[in-house]
């Protein structure tokens, strides 16, 4: 079973959601990144210990490899590097409620992604918002920050087809350090992955069912 993959804490925060189907996917997420982790770094997935930054974001003590993790619907994304930062995000795409995404934009992007997302044609402009949130929220978990660095603190592309950090003044140097990429995705959803790294790197994309 999954939950015989997971450590005595990780059982405990799977008892404290509300709705199995909540709990199922914490369970088979983590029991999955274990099995990831336990392949890269030659141990029992149960023999992993798990430490946590001051935000939250899990490592493994001592070991030369970085991940990250995120779900949406129905589906989650584990990112895995050697020694580099990463950051990995997953959205189901959703309609807006109204007409478009005009008002949330305003309140979470920056003044230039609320102005390019503008520009776009209505049927692009769902698929450019979440684009563009996927692209933000990967950076931020590269980072490690959690919601601790607001969204509008910081610009990447809105167009679907292009992601990349425009801008960053709360850390300047990121613009030369860092680079967004889309990843595929399920048909309804948006992947992307923040990488501090701007050399050329090889992306290994692998499903399974959990």
């Amino acid at each position: 079973m999954l939950r015989e993959l997971l450590s005595s804490d990780e059982i405990a925060r799977a008892e404290r959601f509300i709705f199995d189907r909540d709990r199922n996917h914490f369970i088979g997420c983590r029991a999955a990144l274990r099995r990831l982790l336990a392949e890269r770094l030659g141990m029992a997935p149960g023999e992993i210990d798990f430490s946590y930054g001051s935000k939250g974001k899990p490592f493994v003590p001592h070991a030369a490899i970085e991940f990250n993790v995120s779900h949406s619907g129905e589906f989650a994304l584990i990112g895995l590097s050697e020694r580099i930062a990463i950051g990995v995000d997953i959205e189901k795409i959703r309609e807006p409620t109204r007409n478009d995404w005009s008002d949330l934009a305003k309140r979470f992007f920056s003044e230039g992604e609320v102005k390019a997302l503008s520009t776009l044609s209505p049927e692009d402009q769902t698929e450019g918002f979440f684009a563009c949130w996927s692209r933000k929220e990967a950076y931020i978990k590269r980072h490690g920050l959690g919601l601790a660095l607001p969204l509008r603190d910081f610009s990447v592309s809105v167009d679907p087809a292009h992601a990349e950090l425009l801008g960053a003044d709360w850390c300047p140097r990121d613009l030369r350090q860092t680079t967004l990429y889309d990843l595929h995705a399920p048909v309804g959803y948006r992947a992307s992955m923040a990488l501090e790294q701007t050399a050329k790197v090889q992306i290994h994309q692998r499903s399974f069912q959990i």
